[in-house]
């Protein structure tokens, strides 16, 4: 990396109050996404709604190269923030949009040319991987934008992003629903939103580093690719373990089924949406602890106990009032998701465990977790294709496959750190 214009220590907030902004932004998003699913599953139905939620969770999938890519552009951002590096960070900025601007055409492109098998895949039309596309496209240049907010300390940036996508979804679902406009108003609605997010970042930018000058950064791609390595890892296994089974489902069983899934896994995901502000303020805590040689040990303890305590009780109230939420998600004709719904959030209780630990090995550079967390994705992946006699037995599969991917980061993130103090 190019030496820093200042080494003045630059001022962050307080990790209460940075939780605080991206906690409330997270909640708006969340909120605006609940809105969203509310409102699609009563106009569209169990069936047609669950052919909307798999083109959104191809969406997820697809949207995943930048996912692989922000840690790596929070720490950078993080790095020329601390040094008050207006300079660098420009040229970074500048950087960002000209190569996930790139990816984005790409993803589009490839959308459009693999359209009809994907569409097949999933017994659904291929204009609709085509909209797909186009969302990815939006996701693409939005989250690597947010990246960017997130090392720098722009929490409010960040979650007026959020918040503008969060909305923008619903006020345009709303209005596919008077038009009477089904599945593809719903698709539309949900992939335009993404783009939203993206347009707010932008216009702040463009305004805070107008008349600062641009330096490029110098990037330093062996570190760049050794960090790649771990957040691969947590991107492809946090996909797979919560989108990719919803794709297979949508395959292997009718269409009834899979709406009763999707409603499960909406509902399974509530867990996730509590604790999943908590790695996008961590990252750089834990990177500028790190950096100054200070101890991580005690915030990632604080963490994980916060993160099991929020999950048990979760878990429990699904089954006091899991009726209730599920009535109010997607409406009285989902009634017979309830029991996947419930497994579904212990599964996903224990995917926000392996995310803190993922995000803690990112930050600290203790990447020999990303071995073996592929290998229990792939596992997980792999019992569910070859064995699926029914949804009930998939989210059991999922249920094992995250209990085992916690142990194993764990156990590889510990057996590191006591390598590096031996």
């Amino acid at each position: 990396m190019n030496a820093a214009t200042t080494t003045t220590p630059a001022a962050r907030p307080s990790l209460l109050s940075s939780g605080a902004i991206v906690f409330a932004a997270t909640m708006a998003m969340n909120l605006g996404g609940f809105l969203f699913h509310a409102i699609a599953g009563r106009a569209l139905g169990v069936a047609e709604y669950g052919a909307l939620y798999a083109l959104i969770s191809i969406y997820t999938l697809a949207s995943q190269p930048v996912a692989i890519l922000s840690p790596v552009i929070a720490r950078y951002a993080a790095e020329f923030h601390a040094l008050h590096d207006a300079s660098h960070l420009r040229g970074f900025a500048e950087y960002i949009v000209r190569v996930f601007g790139t990816i984005a055409l790409i993803s589009a492109l490839l959308a459009a040319i693999f359209a009809v098998p994907i569409g097949a895949f999933i017994r659904e039309p291929a204009w609709a991987v085509v909209v797909v596309g186009i969302g990815v496209a939006f996701a693409t240049l939005s989250a690597s934008l947010r990246a960017f907010c997130q090392g720098t300390h722009a929490f409010t940036l960040f979650g007026i992003s959020m918040f503008g996508e969060g909305i923008g979804k619903v006020l345009l679902l709303v209005g596919a629903v008077l038009l009477g406009l089904g599945l593809f108003g719903g698709v539309t609605a949900f992939m335009l939103g993404a783009g939203i997010g993206a347009a707010a970042i932008v216009f702040v930018l463009l305004a805070r580093y107008r008349g600062v000058a641009a330096t490029a950064p110098s990037i330093d791609w062996p570190r760049v690719r050794a960090t790649i390595g771990g957040s691969a890892a947590s991107a492809i296994a946090t996909v797979v373990l919560g989108s990719a089974d919803v794709i297979l489902v949508k395959h292997y069983f009718n269409a009834h089924d899979a709406g009763l899934y999707a409603a499960a896994s909406l509902g399974g995901k509530i867990v996730l949406y509590f604790i999943g502000f908590a790695p996008t303020v961590l990252l750089p805590h834990f990177t500028h602890r790190a950096a100054r040689g200070e101890s991580t040990r005690h915030v990632l303890a604080l963490v994980l106990a916060a993160t099991a305590g929020i999950g048990a009780a979760a878990v429990l109230a699904y089954h006091f009032a899991g009726l209730l939420l599920l009535h109010a998600l997607v409406g009285t004709a989902f009634d017979a998701a309830l029991p996947l719904m419930q497994g579904y959030a212990a599964a996903m209780a224990l995917l926000a465990m392996t995310t803190a630990l993922v995000t803690y090995g990112l930050a600290t550079h203790r990447l020999g977790f990303a071995i073996p967390q592929l290998l229990v994705t792939g596992l997980t992946l792999a019992a569910i294709v070859l064995r699926h006699p029914s949804p009930a037995f998939v989210v059991s599969e999922m249920i094992a496959g995250n209990a085992l991917m916690v142990a194993v980061v764990g156990i590889a993130i510990a057996a590191q750190a006591r390598r590096r103090h031996a």
